[in-house]
């Protein structure tokens, strides 16, 4: 009986490590294109609640968030702060990333499952919190919240969408080291340029 379930387990990994080498690799331009994909959908997600927030509640939203726009000034410190603030939500994906690579090694199946499960459910709750916020954000300064967010805005999240694709398309097996590396280092300087335009370019 030992035996039959040593060979059964061994059976069961050597058929996962032949599935998982049989998918293609991904590519700078296969993430990509997921990215455009996920920031469409992030976008779509922040005018819903821009909407219901411009039609509902505007002015409680203003009160809320009490956003003076006075703008940031032009310096290279200030430039690092911004950088170092909006990083952190980079590497909230990329620790996501990690935990569900771990997940892979994880026996039983079931302690993989619920780890993926756990991660999925922590980067949702991050990703929708800040939906809300810039949702409401737009909904409750409209044009001025815009124009505040230009031209910075869009860059930023071209750097959070390549994250998050590549973590849709990684979490559910083994990840490349090189594909990763590639994405998460385009990611970081992309966040650097819009860190850069946040500081020193307005609309």
């Amino acid at each position: 009986m030992t035996g039959d379930g040593v060979a059964t387990t061994g059976t069961g990994a050597s058929s996962r490590l032949a599935s998982e080498s049989a998918i293609p690799e991904d590519t700078l331009a296969s993430t990509a294109r997921l990215a455009v994909r996920v920031a469409g959908a992030l976008t779509v997600a922040a005018l819903l609640v821009a909407l219901v927030t411009r039609l509902y509640f505007a002015i409680p939203a203003r009160r809320w968030l009490a956003y003076p726009f006075t703008g940031v000034p032009a310096t290279s410190g200030v430039a690092a702060s911004i950088f170092a603030h909006n990083l952190r939500a980079l590497l909230t994906v990329g620790g996501a990333l990690l935990v569900a690579q771990m997940a892979h090694w994880a026996r039983p199946v079931r302690i993989h499952r619920g780890l993926l499960l756990a991660v999925d459910l922590v980067l949702a709750v991050a990703v929708l919190a800040n939906l809300v916020v810039v949702g409401v954000s737009f909904g409750a300064y409209g044009l001025r919240m815009v124009s505040a967010s230009l031209p910075h805005g869009p860059v930023e999240l071209a750097s959070y969408s390549l994250a998050l694709a590549l973590y849709l398309q990684r979490r559910r097996r083994r990840v490349s080291a090189r594909h990763t590396l590639v994405v998460g280092g385009l990611s970081v300087v992309v966040l650097a340029l819009a860190a850069v335009l946040e500081t020193f370019v307005s609309v």
